[in-house]
Parts: C-alpha cells; structure tokens; sequence
C-alpha cells in the first residue's frame, strides 16, 4: 500500500531520544529551547517581514491555538470566525473557551476562509480570526487584514511549515501563528506544537500560560494550563528541522508532477505563494449520475483496491453537532464547504515516495477518477 503520508525518521532521531533519556532531563529544558531557536532562526531566513521571531513550543498544535486565543484574550460570548472546512481543532479550541466560533465559507480553488465575504460575519462581538492555511496553502491574511481592520488574526499554520505569501513565512502572517507537528504534517516530533509571533508581549503571555501561569520559577501571574513540550519532542525536531529543505523539496517535485500529469481541480493557492504541499488534494465534479460523496467513495474505494491509500479530504464543521447547534451557523448555508466535504479527495505524497509510486497514483488517478479529469467544478 502506498501509503498517504509517512513522517520522515531514522536512526539519527532514534539517538537524540536516547541521549535525552540518559540526561535524565524530559520536560522543556535545553531541546525545547534549541528548536524553538531552530525554528525563529529558519524563519527569519525565510521571511522578508522585519523584527524579531518568538517561537514557544507546546504540547500540540490544538494548544498552540488554545493558548493564542488565551494571549489574544478572547473570552465567553466573543465570536471567533474559522473556516467551515477544516480538522475540528480551531472550531473546538474556541468552543471550549466559552466564545463562539462563527463559521464563515470557504473559496472554492483555495479551501481558505472565504477573505471577500468575510465581513459579512463580523458583529460588534467579533474578536478574532482563525485563519487556517489548508493543506499548507496560505490564507490571504493581507485581504482579511483589509477586511477585518484590527481584529486579531490567528494564523493557524498548523499544516504550513515551508510554506509562505508574498515572501513571508506561514506562521507570520497574522498576529499569532501556530504550527503542529503531529506525525501528518511536514516534520513531526510525534505530537507537538509551537506559537510563533512577533509581538513579544503575546509571545510572554503564551509563554506563561503553557507552564501553569509561571513567568518565572515558583512566580505564577495567573491560571495557566500544562501544555509543555517534552525534551524527547525537541529533540527530534532539532533533527527534523535539519531535514526540512529536503522534505520541501521532495514534496514539491512530487506535487508538480502529479498535477501536471492529471488535470483535476487541485487546490490551488493566491498569488505571490510558495507552497510545502503538505497534502494533496482535489474536488470531484458533480458527476452524472448518483451524489458527489457517493462517487467520492467509489473513486477512494477503487483507488485502495489498488494499493493507492486515497481519502476524504476534510470536514465540513457546519455539519458537527458542536457548531451546528449554533444560530448563528443553522441558519445559513455553506455550499464550497459542501462540495469539498462531500467531494475532496487527498492522495499519497511524501518524501517516502518513490518515483514508482508517483507513477502508480498517476496512473490510477487516470483510471479511476478518468469521469472528472479535465472537467471544472462548480458551486450550485
């Protein structure tokens, strides 16, 4: 089975695991800090926005959004605007904290938040943005600037590592970033996550809040949960970061390939982006005959049947019962969200791969979704 993605490790990640043990230290000492010091200074190559860098590694990306939305200070009744198509995490994260998140369509070529509709959510409740890179293709965060005016933006970059607008790196977009590295995104520490802003007053705040509210040893300003990064995480992405370029490079030539050789509706991304290709993906057609998610099935079902492992792409989260519940999402309708739910599909890309397999999945994209190759997709 080819499978649909694979983290990148070896024996080299294996022996910082077992040089932590020996330490005898496991919880946010000197790893810790050397990959967040990784990651701002990967960054700050990479981006052609000034000042400083703050990386604060956590326990995963969903804390990583959940401490943004505590530094941003967004509290019960606020509303918080996320995509409707995306993993439950940013809807749930504002959930749980008492606001309320407001789901706003998405773009049909790009499955961002949709940034020319936007305002159209906005209410004197509104206190932020969650603006999620999907798929690591960058959210147009200068027109939700435009749009939104100074309501914060949270850039969820969890899937967006490498991936960058206009020569700024994701994660740098907004007012807060966040990246995970659970093992499906471009470089994994297993589980794992890291804020990233250039605001030092929120980089302080996260900073705290993930170790229990401390500022300092035994000084607590406030409550704060335990969302702390493990040694054993730092490092393994000390060594993941020095595979980075390559991994890039990989998934890029591989992306390209792919997408030249089977004329589907691919994602796509805004102009001015450079993208990591973290997954690949496409929307069926309405097909002649039967449900979008009916020929979604037989296509990932005959795709499997021949050792390609080909699944939906995404969720569509105005059909949760967690966010249907809501008033303000019941009453309206989210038709791009409907189609990539219903009609997304991601096939296998990792550096893994070999050139075979990239023939194997061209080949079996030709065969078996040969009804909507070449054909446009449309909303209803």
């Amino acid at each position: 089975m080819i499978r649909l993605t694979r983290p990148v490790l070896d024996d080299v990640e294996a022996r910082a695991v077992r040089d932590v043990l020996a330490t005898g230290m496991l919880v946010q000492g000197e790893q810790v800090q050397g990959f967040e010091n990784d990651v701002a200074t990967w960054l700050s190559a990479h981006s052609r926005a000034g000042g400083a860098v703050h990386t604060v590694a956590v326990a995963n990306g969903t804390a990583a959004l959940e401490l943004c939305l505590l530094a941003a200070g967004v509290g019960p009744a606020d509303e918080v605007l996320v995509p409707a198509v995306t993993w439950p995490s940013p809807g749930n994260a504002v959930a749980i904290h008492g606001a309320i998140p407001v789901l706003v369509d998405v773009e049909l070529d790009t499955f961002n938040i949709d940034s020319l509709r936007i305002h159209e959510h906005v209410t004197s409740r509104t206190t932020a943005v969650i603006a999620i890179d999907q798929f690591g293709v960058p959210a147009d965060a200068p027109a939700l600037r435009r749009a939104l005016g100074s309501l914060t933006i949270i850039e969820d970059a969890a899937c967006a590592l490498g991936s960058s607008l206009g020569e700024v790196a994701c994660g740098l977009l907004g007012d807060l970033g966040t990246y995970s590295f659970h093992p499906r995104k471009v470089i994994t520490t297993g589980e794992g996550g890291m804020v990233i802003t250039r605001d030092v007053r929120h980089a302080e705040a996260v900073r705290a809040l993930r170790n229990h509210g401390q500022t300092s040893p035994g000084v607590f300003a406030g409550a704060g949960p335990n969302e702390r990064m493990t040694e054993i995480q730092g490092a393994i992405g000390r060594v993941q970061m020095t595979r980075l370029e390559q991994i890039l490079s990989s998934r890029r030539a591989m992306a390209d390939e792919m997408r030249r050789a089977v004329r589907l509706h691919w994602q796509q991304a805004p102009a001015g982006a450079r993208v990591n290709h973290q997954t690949l993906g496409f929307v069926l057609p309405e097909p002649s005959h039967g449900t979008r998610a009916a020929a979604r099935a037989a296509v990932v079902a005959a795709l499997r049947s021949d050792g390609i492992e080909a699944g939906a792409l995404s969720h569509g989260l105005h059909r949760l019962p967690q966010f249907a519940r809501l008033t303000v999402n019941s009453e309206r309708h989210f038709p791009v969200a409907d189609l990539v739910a219903d009609g997304g599909i991601a096939v296998p890309l990792h550096p893994g791969m070999t050139a075979t397999d990239v023939a194997v999945v061209i080949d079996g994209l030709r065969r078996h979704a040969a009804w909507a190759i070449g054909r446009s997709v449309t909303v209803p």
